[in-house]
């Protein structure tokens, strides 16, 4: 499905997602689409039929998206819309501030305007082929959706985390899971034309990203720690301000901080360095079940995990409260081929 989605298609989508397709005949008998539904009020609901109260509070938490963003418009606001954690972080004028526009095509997308998705998380074209990466890592609040509308568990974890921090203890099958899950539901709205899929990136799609023109090597592991430099720069160590390490840097987080605290790279990537490992498609090399970790975490401080050439490597069915995921948005290959060998 592609194009605009109908106005009655996206109150059909709400209802399922909240587990009350049955009350879309009182919206239908009343005549109420997708244009009215801001404008709601808890009486109005109760009028047409909605009888519980939990119901018309979580229909109204709903439609004020709507009201906010348009649901699909690409809002001039930021993602990040709630308080960040307390934090002795001067954060960077390059932190996350307003796009002046957004793309509603994915493969329009630019650095200085791009594709905005149905999480209010923008995308970004790297360079290498049609992809796009994400400039946060998933975030609790975005891990949060998916377990709303599917019922998968939410990853415990033993610290204390906001919605704006990265989501951790993911395993790599959940995340294939979650990606799935996303490309569905930006598909049926309309977001996403039927040719591309979210999944997680590609070791050399995360090189590119984190800005590794050319790495020598066949294999992840080959490829582990050969080209010296940092996300930050040449020199070790960080400084305070260049991204969430180990809190003997002084970055002024124990575990993980909001995504977007600390400055992007030169195309607009946050915590490509720091804060959580993200998981890739790739075996870490051939017949290893294990798959590839890039960009280190808030508990590290080896300079050679901290190294923009290192990868770590975890098995897929494992979890740990520094790993993570980020995601890309590209062109589905034939036979989506998740699992890279």
């Amino acid at each position: 499905m592609t194009g605009d989605l109908s106005m009655q298609a996206r109150l059909d989508w709400i209802l399922r997602g909240l587990g009350l397709r049955d009350l879309m005949p009182l919206f239908e008998r009343e005549g109420i689409d997708d244009s009215l539904l801001a404008g709601l009020s808890e009486d109005e609901l109760r009028s047409i039929g909605v009888e519980k109260l939990g119901d018309r509070k979580r229909l109204l938490k709903e439609f004020a998206k709507l009201g906010a963003s348009g649901f699909a418009a690409k809002s001039a606001l930021h993602p990040l819309s709630a308080p960040r954690a307390a934090s002795s972080v001067s954060v960077s004028s390059s932190a996350p501030v307003p796009a002046t526009s957004y793309s509603q095509q994915p493969l329009q997308a630019t650095i200085s305007r791009p594709f905005l998705n149905s999480l209010r998380v923008p995308m970004v074209p790297i360079a290498r082929g049609k992809t796009l990466f994400s400039v946060f890592q998933v975030r609790v609040r975005d891990y949060m959706e998916y377990v709303a509308e599917t019922g998968a568990p939410l990853p415990g974890v033993d610290f204390e985390q906001g919605l704006d921090h990265p989501v951790v203890n993911v395993q790599w099958n959940d995340a294939h899971l979650y990606c799935d899950w996303l490309t569905a539901r930006e598909v049926w709205l309309g977001l996403i034309p039927e040719s591309m899929i979210y999944r997680l990136p590609q070791d050399e799609e995360w090189s590119a990203a984190v800005g590794l023109a050319y790495e020598t090597g066949t294999s992840p592991k080959a490829r582990s720690g050969v080209v010296e430099g940092y996300p930050w720069g040449g020199t070790f160590p960080p400084s305070a301000t260049s991204a969430n390490y180990h809190m003997k840097f002084g970055c002024g987080f124990r575990e993980t901080a909001p995504v977007g605290t600390f400055a992007p790279n030169r195309i607009g990537i946050y915590d490509l360095g720091g804060n959580v490992w993200e998981w890739c498609m790739d075996s870490f090399e051939k017949g290893s079940a294990d798959r590839v970790l890039r960009g280190a975490s808030c508990f590290n401080d080896d300079p050679l995990y901290l190294m923009s050439s290192f990868r770590d490597h975890f098995p897929p069915e494992r979890s740990r409260n520094n790993i993570g995921i980020r995601l890309v948005l590209a062109p589905a290959a034939a036979g989506d081929p998740w699992v890279k060998a």
